[in-house]
């Protein structure tokens, strides 16, 4: 059932232009009450509704028009994955942030391949999760940081390779992705390499493109594989 939130001011010396609507989908109340706390403190996010269900959510899309969704990985029925693979077919402009217990490989790739935005620890703290929804909307990082080695060395294994992929990856292209392996934000990036933010942009459209990934935790995956990267460069 969709709650109604009322606005706040937003400060608009943080964010004048724009609060994301987020729908919250977990099959427990606790924690749905907890998100949507955590949410709601930031001037950036309001709450516009929460979902019981996979079933339920893929009903409320339509009418809360949400920016984000905020998706338990393990519920009843229509799961997590398979929530976000529907989800996206019929709405692929939103960006899906997995939430959940499980600090296990297998659920944030299974996830990752639904085409997930970010993958969150249910036991971060409001400043986490809102820095994680705000990296979801980026394209930044999908891989919480301490998952990382292990995530992306299973990864490696489970992708194509190399003669299936064509990738003839410019010298600027290798050197991006090497800083979004370290889980470098497009910003930064751009200061690192002297160049603008949309040649940052590019590069990655670029990087997808030739390794026929859709998002940084895919590419970083691909590159190990390829020798492009190594751990050693996480």
């Amino acid at each position: 059932m969709a709650l109604p939130v009322r606005d706040r001011p937003v400060d608009s010396s943080q964010n004048p232009a724009k609060r994301f609507r987020v729908l919250v989908v977990d099959d427990r109340a606790m924690p749905r009450i907890a998100a949507r706390a955590m949410i709601s403190e930031a001037i950036d996010f309001e709450c516009v509704g929460e979902a019981a269900s996979g079933t339920e959510a893929l009903r409320l899309v339509p009418a809360l028009a949400p920016d984000v969704i905020l998706l338990d990985v393990e519920m009843p029925g229509t799961d997590g994955a398979e929530t976000a693979t529907r989800m996206l077919a019929l709405h692929p402009h939103l960006t899906i942030v997995a939430w959940t217990v499980s600090d296990s490989s297998d659920d944030l790739l299974r996830m990752i391949n639904a085409g997930c935005h970010g993958y969150v620890l249910k036991d971060m703290g409001p400043d986490e999760l809102q820095r994680a929804l705000r990296a979801a909307i980026r394209r930044e990082s999908p891989v919480p940081r301490r998952m990382l080695p292990e995530v992306l060395e299973r990864a490696a294994r489970l992708v194509r390779p190399a003669s299936q992929v064509e990738a003839a990856l410019t010298e600027r292209e290798v050197q991006t992705l090497h800083l979004i392996a370290r889980g470098t934000p497009s910003k930064r990036i751009a200061v690192e390499m002297g160049i603008a933010r949309s040649s940052v942009d590019t590069h990655l459209r670029n990087i997808y493109r030739k390794l026929g990934v859709n998002n940084r935790g895919e590419a970083v995956s691909v590159a190990l594989r390829l020798g492009v990267i190594t751990l050693s460069d996480l």
